[in-house]
């Protein structure tokens, strides 16, 4: 079983996590903690990014076929834009309410609901319609 003391690459990963809101990567969180600790290996962050998550300290969302990490444990869900990879909290209550309204209460009972929506972001759709106007015809 993993150690279970507060070490100060583990401290430094959830103040990390708790300072963004970007959804980031492991690899993203080993870019940005390791301009702090420089001896720290992915390895490491790996292992306190698990140990985090199963703990219910941190959210471990899989999208787009790999992990990304958040310290906001309040309820959420996430717009993920296709054109960017840029992840949007939206808050979870009238999309919880939305995905369990036909759910026969008597034959299942939800406990949580994650939502992802995919899509494009108004930077990126502003973008396209940039490029629509700019491009020839």
């Amino acid at each position: 079983m993993a150690s279970t003391r507060n070490t100060p690459q583990r401290e430094a990963i959830l103040a990390y996590l708790q300072s963004v809101h970007t959804h980031p990567t492991a690899e993203e969180v080993h870019a940005a903690v390791s301009r702090k600790l420089l001896s720290i290996a992915l390895a490491t962050v790996y292992r306190n990014l698990n140990l985090l998550a199963e703990r219910g300290i941190i959210h471990r969302h899989q999208i787009g076929g790999g992990y990304r990490y958040d310290a906001d444990l309040a309820a959420h869900e996430h717009c993920v834009c296709t054109s960017c990879g840029g992840i949007y909290d939206v808050p979870a209550e009238d999309i919880e309410a939305a995905a369990t309204r036909h759910i026969d209460r008597k034959r299942f009972v939800p406990d949580h609901v994650e939502v992802t929506v995919y899509g494009v972001c108004a930077k990126c759709d502003h973008d396209t319609d940039t490029i629509r106007k700019v491009k020839p015809t």
